[in-house]
């Protein structure tokens, strides 16, 4: 009987251990985890302005030329009252993946010598002349994903103002700008922002 009862025990015993073994197994399926990871894409947004990337260059001043055809009165590439030019914004958005918004906005520098020089209108992409209402209104536009360019030409006219009733220099500010070694000098903002939906 003491080995009926040492053998009862051990069978319990045994039963009790694949009891617990079951249980452990059947609790660890709701332990159990998995690791891994994804490749996904970061949309691009490396916009060029006149052959600059603006992505790591917050200064394009020597990429901005303008020009000055001259006239009868004015000789070709200089300034002077009522001297008219304009400046090119070419961008290249072939590396952007998102649409975007753009504003350029063109004043007179604060220590330029000549504080009369103004916007008068642009053109998108060689079409005519949008005139401005006002002298130095914002330049706006949107560029869709869907729009399928990747290009587009700014063109900024700008003016030596000197109109009597609009020009903040007289004839004698316009004289005495000649003989500063300040240059004229023209602010040309540009900036970029995401269309969010």
């Amino acid at each position: 009987m003491k080995n009926n009862k040492k053998l009862f025990i051990l069978l319990v015993g045994i039963f009790i251990c694949l009891l617990l073994f079951s249980i452990v197994l059947i609790y660890a399926k709701y332990l159990s985890s998995a690791d891994g990871q994804t490749d996904i894409s970061i949309a691009r947004w490396n916009i060029i302005v006149n052959d600059k990337s603006i992505k790591n260059n917050t200064d394009i001043s020597s990429a901005i030329q303008p020009i000055f055809t001259g006239n009868k009165n004015i000789a070709s590439d200089i300034i002077a009252p009522t001297a008219e030019g304009y400046f090119d914004l070419n961008f290249d958005f072939t590396d952007v993946d998102v649409s975007f918004q753009y504003e350029i906005n063109v004043s007179a520098n604060e220590n330029s010598s000549v504080t009369d020089l103004v916007a008068t209108g642009y053109s998108q992409d060689d079409g005519e002349k949008i005139t401005f209402d006002e002298f130095n209104q914002p330049i706006t536009g949107t560029i869709s994903l869907g729009d399928n360019i990747d290009h587009r030409k700014i063109r900024v006219y700008i003016l030596w103002n000197d109109d009597e009733n609009t020009a903040q220099m007289t004839d004698d500010d316009d004289t005495q700008s000649t003989k500063q070694d300040n240059p004229a000098l023209l602010n040309v903002n540009i900036s970029f922002t995401q269309v969010a939906d």
